[in-house]
């Protein structure tokens, strides 16, 4: 897909904060591999993602465009255009940025790299309900509703924007770190001390007991695979420690269903060589320590209990994430060859996409390219694990 989502199909509307947040979480889905669900266990995945890294989502690429965003929104709302002239002042601004980060820092994760001024996708949409989640934006509307309410507020004395160039207030915004030099022409992502110790405290006081906060405070991820890297986690202790662990043990228990899927695929399609593959695929999962440590630290009672109380899961998912993990727990070594296992995965899969099933359907089978879903659960590591290194790095400077 392109990097955005034609204006034509999607457009800024301001309905409540749930809804906004609930649609990133759907647009983010099209676009990364790791948040492909075959098996329908998205909402679980997510809430343990929101759980530990609350704010964040899988097109997230640096710290700074939570700034980058709140200087321009801020600066545009300034102005009091109309509606329709902020919008799209606020688009030609976004635009010079592309410009301004490809000439600093082009390999630096720049949104719209390619695209540039077609980009249909800005990072105001990408990064406004993080802004929301951090209270760096304080109002519970969308950027358009944003201009509009500014516009019509009063216009303050002269004597109060003697700073505005340097210092921009907006009231629905938190007073931000000073805009730097060359935003229009030539800009990096790196944090000034300033700016990563404004994201500290927002993140501090917004997230509370979260890993997200713990990690800004206490460890550098580096390059770390995955949030539970021992480096990370040995002296992480409390709710955020419980919440990793449960984490953990799901992503290693239920690796193996979507290897499962992809094999009675490729069994069906008649592929001997993507059997052979995921046969193997399988024998490792099965034999891994990783496994075998989740299969022994497993809870089921205390697993529901923490993922109940961040959000709604129903009972289909929850029985089919139950079914699976007890046939792994009975047999770690070789539950995935038995009837049984075959037949949940199927059967799961029809009830969620019906006539468009694989298991029934000959074009939706030989659409399907080898590979779908196997890509693991991360928990948006990858984006929160680069924020975390973007902020502890301003903090060192």
């Amino acid at each position: 897909m392109s990097e955005g989502i034609g204006m034509s199909v999607m457009a800024w509307v301001d309905f409540g904060q749930e809804h906004r947040e609930g649609m990133d979480r759907l647009l983010d889905a099209f676009r990364d591999e790791s948040t492909v669900d075959e098996l329908g266990i998205g909402t679980v995945r997510d809430a343990f993602a929101d759980m530990m890294f609350p704010g964040t989502s899988t097109l997230h690429t640096r710290a700074r465009y939570l700034l980058f965003v709140s200087w321009l929104a801020t600066s545009v709302a300034a102005q009091r255009l109309p509606l329709e002239r902020a919008t799209g002042e606020l688009r030609r601004r976004e635009t010079q940025l592309i410009e301004a980060l490809v000439a600093g820092d082009p390999d630096g994760g720049v949104i719209g790299r390619v695209s540039r001024a077609r980009l249909k996708r800005m990072p105001s949409e990408v990064y406004w309900g993080a802004l929301g989640r951090y209270r760096i934006r304080r109002c519970d509307e969308g950027p358009q509703q944003h201009f509009r309410t500014v516009t019509a507020m009063p216009v303050p004395p002269p004597e109060e924007e003697d700073d505005a160039p340097r210092h921009l207030h907006d009231p629905h915004f938190a007073q931000l770190p000073p805009v730097p030099d060359g935003l229009d022409t030539l800009v990096d992502f790196d944090l000034t001390r300033e700016e990563a110790e404004f994201l500290d405290e927002r993140i501090q006081a917004t997230c509370p007991g979260s890993y997200l906060a713990w990690l800004v405070r206490h460890r550098t991820p580096d390059d770390a695979a995955y949030p539970w890297d021992p480096a990370l986690t040995e002296d992480l202790d409390g709710e955020p420690a419980v919440v990793v662990a449960h984490a953990r043990r799901l992503r290693h228990l239920y690796q193996g269903a979507p290897l499962l899927y992809n094999l009675l695929l490729a069994r069906s399609k008649g592929w001997a060589e993507g059997v052979e593959d995921y046969e193997e695929r399988l024998d490792t999962w099965s034999s891994s320590e990783e496994l075998r440590t989740s299969v022994q630290e497993w809870d089921t009672k205390a697993f529901w209990r923490v993922v109940l109380d961040e959000r709604r899961v129903n009972i289909g998912t929850r029985g089919f994430i139950d079914a699976w993990v007890d046939l792994v727990r009975t047999d770690p070594g070789q539950g995935w060859r038995s009837v049984e296992a075959a037949d949940l995965v199927r059967q799961r899969e029809r009830r969620l996409k019906r006539s468009r099933s694989r298991f029934d359907n000959r074009d939706a089978l030989a659409a399907w390219e080898g590979e779908a879903g196997v890509a693991g659960l991360h928990y948006r590591w990858a984006s929160a694990s680069t924020m975390v290194n973007d902020i502890r790095d301003g903090l060192e400077r």
